[in-house]
């Protein structure tokens, strides 16, 4: 089997994964007791919406269903009908989404109806997968030239290519690993799933107010509002320019203001120095990291705590960076300059964490990194939402930021122009074409 097929026979086989999720959650739906787990069906919905239309199909049709029927006529109703129900995707989710939420809302009016469309997608999303394998695959093997397949080798095995490369790849397997762990026994792990409280039982911990900023005449932030519940993780996405450092530097105190107002734990600190912020609670990571390039990487974690001066508690904070971020106890003797882009990613968080802080401010966490070390930040990112933290993400790379964000803002030229759940602003129309090339 060439390298293409494999590729795809390993993400049928998390297709199939969902199907049989689905299904035991199609059994529940038959239990009265049992209000079916929207959280769960939101994740599902949400990797096939994002994953299956925007990997899977893309890769299949516009690389080997071309080449196919470039070298044959054979295979015409077979990948027409494989065609009209990628093209049918779309709309049964939607669907699928409609009757989830009107079920959530009446249940258990609906579950009936509800259950049969599951049911029917989950025989079509099978029936296609086991044509695919069993009729295309021979034909394709059968009809393609060695030139043919090495030009969709080296398609589906390009780590780089913005539409389904790695990096794209890599932003959804933290989604699978989650449906994994939440989905029933014993399809899954069967986590219960946290109750999150509504976002108003979360007090507001920061707020912003109509804030501007300018970098002498040029104006890069324009009546700025934004607020920060505690305990959430709220994101910032927008381009480059958009303003989003100069938000987080404006927060931290090391940008000027020119109108509005901040506000942290329900006291103004428009005008307070940064060193005061730090005391308050606010730590940031900076874009590109700052490590102390010469100092050891134990010397930067005790510079994170220079404002304490409960040395047992600071041992005990810097054995759990050590458990949180492995790589640092390995290296905690090396100067920090020397480490990798995602070593230092890692220690720059490790220091802000070293200084406790009910606000945690990360810029741009993913820049530069591989697609794997990708996954591990934003890994720990969630772990810190879990464990409480609070946390506001300044981040480009939209589809990672709403993936785990409680709330989310859009940002253009100093304006935020959008504002919702994450999960809203996922299958917003404006965001998935500006942000997330849908």
């Amino acid at each position: 089997m060439t390298r293409a097929l494999e590729i795809i026979s390993n993400e049928h086989r998390s297709m199939w994964q969902l199907t049989v999720v689905l299904d035991e959650l199609c059994k529940q739906l038959g239990e009265p007791e049992e209000q079916p787990d929207a959280e769960l069906f939101g994740m599902i919905f949400d990797y096939i919406e994002h994953y299956i239309e925007r990997v899977h199909e893309p890769k299949e049709e516009a690389f080997l269903y071309k080449a196919v029927l470039d070298r044959t006529s054979e295979g015409n109703a077979m990948i027409a009908e494989f065609k009209r129900e990628h093209a049918g995707t779309p709309d049964a989710v939607a669907r699928l989404r409609a009757q989830l939420k009107a079920v959530v809302r009446d249940y258990p009016e609906g579950a009936p109806a509800f259950r049969q469309a599951l049911e029917d997608y989950i025989s079509m999303m099978r029936h296609h997968i086991m044509k695919e394998e069993s009729d295309l695959f021979p034909l394709a093997s059968r009809v393609l030239t060695d030139a043919d397949w090495d030009e969709i080798n080296r398609a589906f095995a390009d780590s780089h290519d913005p539409l389904f490369g790695e990096s794209t790849i890599a932003e959804f397997r933290a989604l699978m690993s989650r449906i994994v762990n939440q989905a029933p026994a014993p399809v899954g792990f069967g986590l219960v799933a946290e109750v999150k409280p509504a976002a108003d039982a979360h007090p507001v911990l920061l707020l912003v107010e109509s804030l501007s900023s300018h970098y002498g005449r040029i104006q890069a932030l324009r009546g700025v509002t934004i607020e920060v519940r505690q305990g959430q993780l709220v994101a910032l996405v927008g381009a480059n320019g958009a303003g989003k450092t100069t938000l987080l530097r404006a927060i931290s105190g090391v940008q000027k203001v020119s109108g509005g107002a901040i506000s942290f734990a329900a006291q103004d600190i428009t005008h307070a120095r940064p060193d005061q912020r730090v005391r308050m609670g606010i730590c940031q990571v900076p874009e590109g990291r700052q490590v102390f390039g010469p100092l050891t990487v134990e010397d930067n974690l005790r510079l994170g705590a220079y404002t304490r001066c409960d040395k047992e508690s600071i041992a005990d904070d810097m054995e759990e960076m050590y458990s949180m971020f492995p790589i640092l106890k390995q290296k905690f003797r090396q100067a920090a300059g020397t480490l990798s882009g995602g070593q230092q990613q890692m220690l720059a968080m490790a220091r802000a964490l070293m200084g406790r802080p009910k606000l945690l401010l990360l810029d741009e966490p993913s820049m530069g990194l591989a697609p794997l070390l990708i996954q591990e930040i934003f890994n720990a990112i969630l772990s810190l939402r879990e464990h409480g933290k609070t946390v506001f993400l300044v981040e480009q790379n939209a589809q990672a930021a709403l993936s785990i964000a409680d709330h989310a803002y859009v940002i253009e030229t100093g304006v935020t122009v959008l504002s919702g759940t994450g999960s809203e602003l996922l299958v917003n129309e404006q965001v998935k074409s500006a942000y997330l090339g849908i």
